[in-house]
């Protein structure tokens, strides 16, 4: 167990009980331990009953975060940060916690943070933590990155492999920026970007290309005003239904607005999917396993490619502009 990492702990074995959560639990909080006290930030952790849930502080110089960690089944529910943001609120004013998830966070989680008078949550998604943990980014620097992206924007969760990619896009030679051939495109939880890099990578695509996750329905305007008044970078938005219907109005037009490509979906992603697969396919899929967005992934990798462009402009338009032509593969029939 000494020499585990994260990426060993990512999928349940199929025989497993409780104690295999908990021990996945205790792994986590030393790895999360070991993450802090390499940079010196005076960590202090401690497990809860359950084994799958840690609460504790940090330090980065003369500034001290609250932290809790959790790694559940499931993506983390608004219900969950509403508690631990209480929490902070309770501590000395300018307090600021930082939320670990490696079950990372539904999409209304995010957004309900937003409907506060303040913001005091820095939040941490199961990727950003594989980064650290694979040297790619210190975590002080993670928290900057962090920190300074919530400042601007006022958002609680700024994945780190959009901000890589903006880094990668600022060394590009003068020529290839001023082609605009960079495309990010945005989403609204981790769980959509796996399912728009499967149907994706259905096609053969000139571009290049990024699927950004935005980590909230409300996230998405302000993440594409950023990389393009930042990165001068071709983006297009993927958005989904908004409960209330005036909100959604003045996202879809703030979108525009800033020249963002925009793909307005009347469902969810997976159901939007779920309208070009099979009768025969959906039957024979719809008793399996829909963990972490497996069923719309299963969906993406078996659409009708022609008949999804054909009724889809918007979507049709983007894919013109990426220089995407579908392969010649069909759909792949895999479960």
């Amino acid at each position: 167990m000494e020499n585990t990492g994260l990426r060993d702990w990512l999928e349940p074995p199929e025989q497993r009980g409780s104690h295999w959560f908990q021990k996945r639990g205790r792994v986590f909080e030393g790895i999360l331990n070991s993450m802090l006290s390499k940079e010196e930030m005076e960590a202090r952790t401690s497990m809860r009953p359950s084994g799958e849930e840690i609460d504790g502080s940090f330090a980065i110089g003369d500034n001290f975060y609250l932290l809790e960690a959790k790694w559940h089944a499931s993506p983390i529910p608004a219900s969950a940060l509403y508690s631990f943001k209480g929490k902070v609120d309770g501590k000395l004013i300018g307090t600021i916690g930082v939320f670990f998830s490696m079950s990372d966070y539904s999409t209304d989680a995010v957004d309900a943070l937003l409907n506060g008078k303040e913001l005091n949550l820095i939040l941490f998604g199961h990727n950003d933590l594989l980064l650290i943990e694979d040297g790619k980014i210190t975590f002080r620097e993670a928290m900057r990155v962090k920190r300074r992206y919530a400042a601007s924007y006022g958002q609680p969760f700024y994945p780190l492999e959009t901000y890589f990619s903006e880094t990668k896009l600022a060394n590009l030679d003068i020529k290839t920026q001023t082609q605009r051939q960079k495309w990010s495109i945005l989403v609204e939880g981790e769980d959509d970007v796996r399912t728009i890099q499967v149907l994706l990578g259905r096609f053969d695509i000139s571009a290049q290309f990024n699927v950004v996750p935005a980590g909230g329905q409300l996230a998405v305007a302000q993440l594409a005003e950023h990389l393009i008044n930042n990165n001068k970078t071709n983006v297009a938005a993927i958005i989904t239904p908004i409960s209330d219907p005036d909100i959604q109005q003045e996202q879809i037009k703030r979108i525009n607005e800033i020249g963002a490509e925009l793909i307005v979906l009347k469902q969810d992603i997976e159901l939007w999917l779920d309208n070009y697969v099979s009768v025969e396919y959906h039957n024979a899929a719809f008793a399996l396993s829909d963990r972490n967005g497996k069923m719309a992934r299963r969906y993406a990798r078996n659409a009708d490619l022609e008949k999804l462009i054909t009724e889809n402009p918007s979507f049709s338009e983007l894919m013109l502009k990426l220089g995407a032509k579908p392969k010649s593969t069909g759909p792949s029939s895999d479960f």
